[in-house]
């Protein structure tokens, strides 16, 4: 990976230069399934918005953010999200009432709120029905949420390497377990081949996705169900 440096951001890191990164995530949500086709990113209002949305789950926790960095243009070309997961009855005071997805808190036009709304639910169903904590006997994991690289660093295997690269902050940082909410049928693949991930729970778009309607046919036809996968450190 030639002029790429896979750096880690500390979170006073990631919250000062979550301009760096916003494009990527922007990114992430015009191409992801769940978000794909639920908010107009070409408009000027919303992606300031959803960059600012962005910028608070950045400060959800202190969990380290790996960035790819492109050392020639001076530029992020992708970063990893993550954040440590309690479970509810071990989860810190300070986080109690916090909120990853603070999407309300910003005017979004008619419409973008309830589908957003719709994103949470989804997800939040899928890691409560995977049964995470009882099933792993823990009370925390390393969360990787977000991974994502920008259109015209694909297929140099940043994704792999960022991902190289999170495992070992996990496992740095004490972790018993890292877990993946995985929408992408690729990057569920690819992390059960590559990285010894194991898929404990599985549920469809087209049953269990209020937004499913609005999801673009190609994606549809390639990604049928998200995940949860978990790799013991």
């Amino acid at each position: 990976m030639e002029n790429i440096e896979i750096q880690v951001w500390t979170a006073n890191e990631k919250l000062n230069r979550w301009k760096e990164l916003v494009d990527i995530w922007l990114n992430f949500r015009r191409y992801e399934p769940l978000s794909s086709g639920i908010m107009d990113l070409e408009d000027a209002e919303t992606r300031e918005y959803a960059g600012y949305a962005f910028r608070d789950m950045l400060g959800y926790d202190s969990t380290p953010c790996v960035v790819a960095w492109d050392t020639l243009n001076n530029k992020a070309a992708g970063f990893v999200f993550s954040i440590t997961q309690y479970s509810p009855e071990a989860t810190p005071f300070e986080l109690q009432s916090r909120c990853l997805r603070s999407f309300d808190k910003y005017p979004f036009g008619e419409g973008v709120l309830e589908k957003l709304s719709g994103v949470a639910t989804f997800l939040h169903e899928l890691f409560n029905k995977a049964d995470v904590f009882s099933k792993l006997s823990v009370d925390k994991v390393f969360m990787i949420h977000v991974t994502s690289v920008l259109q015209e660093y694909t297929r140099r295997g940043l994704a792999n390497e960022m991902t190289k690269k999170v495992l070992e902050v996990a496992k740095e940082a004490g972790f018993e377990y890292a877990v993946s909410e995985s929408t992408s049928s690729y990057t569920q693949h690819n992390k059960i081949k590559r990285f010894g991930f194991e898929k404990i729970f599985e549920i469809d778009f087209e049953s269990n996705y209020a937004n499913y309607d609005m999801m673009p046919q190609s994606l549809k036809e390639t990604h049928k169900s998200a995940a949860v996968l978990v790799k013991r450190l």
